[in-house]
C-alpha cells in the first residue's frame, strides 16, 4: 500500500508534468513550422517596400552578384559595417544599389539602408531599427533630417557629422547623429566596391 501512495505522490506528478512539456515544445514547434514561412516573407516584404523607398528608380532588388565578405565596407573606427553580402542589394533596372548597413548609436545598435543611384549619389536613407530612447536621440531619424544626404557622393568627415561641410547636424543628439553618418559613408564606400566590379 505505500508503494502505490509513493508512486501517486512522487512519480505519477513527474509522469504528468513530462507528458504536459513534450506536449507544449510539439505544439510551439509546430507553431514555429507553420508561421516561419510568412514572418519571413513579411519581412522580406517590408525590407523591399524600403529599398523602394529610399531608391524610388529602382524595380526590384536582388544581393549583388560576386561579392565577398573581403568586399563588405565597415567604418575606420568599426563602429559602422556591411555585415552580409546579401545587404549590398542592386535594382534589377540598373537604378544603383541600396546597402543596409549596422552601426552603433546610443541606445545600441542602429540598422538603415541606404539607396544610391547608379551615379554614386545617395536618393535617400531610412533607419528600419534601432534602441535609441524617443526625444532628442531619435530627430536624426527623421525624413526632413536625413533628406540632407541625398544629393551627396562623398562624406567631409564621415566620423564625425558635426565636421560634415553643409550640413545641419542636431544639437544634442551628436552620437545617434554621427551614428547614422558614419552608416552613410559605409555606403558610399560600398559603392565604390561595387561599382567597380
Amino acid at each position: 500500500m505505500e508503494k502505490t501512495n509513493n508512486f501517486h505522490e512522487y512519480v505519477y506528478p513527474v509522469i504528468i508534468l513530462t507528458v504536459i512539456a513534450f506536449v507544449a515544445t510539439l505544439l510551439l514547434a509546430l507553431t514555429n513550422m507553420v508561421s516561419a514561412p510568412v514572418i519571413a516573407k513579411n519581412s522580406a516584404a517590408r525590407a523591399d517596400a524600403t529599398r523602394k523607398e529610399v531608391l524610388a528608380d529602382g524595380d526590384s532588388f536582388a544581393p549583388v552578384q560576386g561579392l565577398t565578405d573581403s568586399d563588405l565596407a565597415k567604418s575606420s573606427d568599426g563602429k559602422a559595417s556591411i555585415e552580409s553580402t546579401d545587404d549590398v542589394q542592386a535594382a534589377a533596372n540598373g537604378a544603383g544599389y541600396v546597402m543596409t548597413v549596422h552601426t552603433t548609436s546610443f541606445g545600441g545598435d542602429l540598422t538603415m539602408m541606404v539607396g544610391i543611384d547608379k551615379k554614386g549619389a545617395v536618393t535617400g536613407v531610412k533607419v528600419t531599427d534601432h534602441s535609441d530612447t524617443p526625444g532628442v536621440g531619435t530627430k536624426d531619424q527623421a525624413d526632413d533630417y536625413l533628406a540632407q544626404y541625398v544629393g551627396k557622393t562623398e562624406l567631409t568627415s564621415p566620423l564625425n557629422v558635426k565636421k560634415e561641410k553643409d550640413f545641419q547636424y542636431i544639437s544634442g543628439a551628436s552620437v545617434s547623429g554621427t551614428a547614422i553618418h558614419r552608416g552613410v559613408g559605409v555606403a558610399l564606400d560600398e559603392y565604390k566596391t561595387v561599382a567597380g566590379k
